[in-house]
């Protein structure tokens, strides 16, 4: 893929902050699935993308809580997966 078709793929994602995405991709699983409702948090790390036009953030870690891990996992799966098309990390 050329640097310029990896820029435009970037470039349709929107810059946010770390603290502010983990916040958001929590919300969103909470939001899900009232088994995830007790979800603590997730962790986000910043990465160098694997390929041109990927994610530069993935998962590190998740504080359950008192959250159901089996259904909250495919949850936050789900949700991660959304949100790596629509966000990138800033700092």
């Amino acid at each position: 893929m050329s640097p310029i078709k990896a820029e435009q793929l970037e470039g349709k994602r929107t810059p946010i902050t770390r603290a502010a995405l983990e916040l958001a991709v929590a919300n969103s699983v909470r939001g899900s699935d009232p088994q995830c409702e007790g979800l603590i948090g997730i962790v986000v790390e910043r990465v160098v993308p694997g390929s041109p036009g990927g994610a530069n953030w993935i998962v590190k870690g998740v504080k359950y809580g008192n959250a159901q891990r089996d259904r909250c996992s495919t949850v936050i799966s789900n949700c991660v997966e959304e949100a790596q098309r629509e966000f990138m990390v800033l700092d």
